[in-house]
């Protein structure tokens, strides 16, 4: 099991899985490829979205809200209502599902449905967080080890935008060891979902640093661009890593679904 895939990146970690369905795994075989590669790539053996949300249920207690249906958030951008982003077509930044909502999500699962005339992107794209923060300067990492992020919602995705800022650490604990923790801000002109800041640092010094790290993390070595076909699934172990979207036109329809942390 510990040889039997490839690594998605030239730092280790992702695995592609093209020689068995994600339902042929038992629950144990995935947490142990989940373990050793942070993020797995079901591709050539389609499955449904009710076989998705069986099998993942089998991993704990699925999120259900009110934008769900049942399980499955679907991301459909010829769906999306005006003014949510995380619903349509627009760029989403490296980010950590449930980190806005204060929800402590272990597993996600992102099934592609449907995947036809894409153009200028719609890649999604994962980062090794762990390997890559060792070649982010110490001084920045310190910097948001001590102070955390602040984040908040400006989409209609969340139901109800805040004015008020949301505290979140800048790094977390699992297994014993640190990953770090924040999402990242969209830059000046992309139409946001959310917006981040280090709190008691000056707007440009954080633009700076986030430009720093989001260069290190998105880099070759460091982070997987992976290009769906419908059938692929993604399951990422959400505490361990970073996510986004690339920006796109097409029909490009995904299913979210979450594990809650035990």
């Amino acid at each position: 099991m510990a040889n039997a895939y490839q690594p998605l990146t030239p730092s280790g970690k992702g695995a592609r899985i093209g020689d068995r369905r994600v339902t042929d795994f038992s629950v144990a075989e995935i947490r142990d490829l989940l373990a050793r590669h942070d993020w797995l790539a079901f591709e050539d053996h389609p499955v449904t979205t009710d076989e998705v949300v069986e099998f993942m249920g089998r991993f704990g207690t699925l999120v259900h809200n009110d934008r769900r249906q049942g399980a499955v958030l679907n991301i459909d951008a010829s769906k999306k209502d005006e003014g949510e982003v995380l619903l349509g077509e627009g760029f989403l930044p490296l980010h950590r599902d449930g980190a806005l909502m204060g929800t402590n999500i272990a597993l996600v699962g992102i099934f592609c449905v449907e995947y036809k005339n894409v153009t200028g992107g719609g890649r999604t794209f994962i980062s090794d967080i762990d390997n890559a923060c060792k070649d982010v300067p110490a001084e920045i990492l310190d910097v948001i080890r001590d102070k955390g992020i602040e984040g908040r919602p400006v989409d209609r995705y969340y139901l109800k935008p805040s004015d008020t800022w949301h505290w979140i650490p800048g790094f977390a604990e699992v297994d014993g060891h640190s990953y770090l923790n924040v999402g990242f801000p969209y830059r000046p002109g992309e139409q946001a979902s959310w917006l981040l800041r280090i709190p008691g640092v000056d707007d440009d010094r954080c633009q700076e640093m986030f430009e720093t790290m989001r260069a290190i993390l998105m880099s070759e070595r460091y982070c997987y661009y992976h290009e769906w076909d419908e059938g692929d699934l993604l399951l990422l172990d959400n505490r361990r890593l970073l996510h986004g979207r690339e920006a796109f036109k097409g029909q490009r329809a995904l299913a979210n679904l979450q594990v809650l942390a035990a």
